[in-house]
């Protein structure tokens, strides 16, 4: 669980305040602006190519909120036979598919399988292998 609060830049008066404090700023809290929910928020990390054609590759780190219902086109993580894929919702004249670079789910197989959540973030490591290593072995981008 994420729990998010402010921390903003302090600054010791005596005297005069500054013109500038006007511009001071917070942190930026990466919790606050990916996590809509943090109670229904959970991570998976990506395995395999099966959504490289939405951008969503091997390792990457998928961020879900599982408080949302899928809309057309959303990307979500379903329950299939046991286990969690990350799939295209689609809803094609009022039968709704799972779909992704592999093969299509349709309406009348979905008996066994229940969508989990909405995936709303993707956090992808860009490092160059040479500077994976150590601390930064995980480090993300987003």
């Amino acid at each position: 669980m994420i729990r998010a609060f402010e921390k903003r830049a302090e600054q010791k008066i005596s005297g005069f305040q500054s013109p500038a404090a006007d511009y001071l700023e917070g942190r930026l809290d990466i919790a606050g602006r990916l996590v809509v929910d943090p109670h229904s928020t959970f991570y998976f990390q990506m395995k395999g190519e099966a959504m490289s054609s939405v951008s969503i590759h091997d390792g990457d780190i998928l961020i879900i909120d599982r408080s949302l219902s899928p809309k057309n086109g959303t990307t979500v993580i379903a329950f299939i036979d046991g286990n969690f894929s990350c799939r295209i919702y689609q809803v094609i004249n009022s039968i709704p598919q799972l779909k992704n670079d592999t093969g299509t789910i349709y309406q009348t197989e979905m008996d066994t399988l229940q969508i989990w959540g909405v995936v709303t973030s993707v956090c992808r490591n860009v490092l160059p292998k040479s500077l994976k290593t150590g601390k930064c072995r995980h480090v993300c981008a987003l």
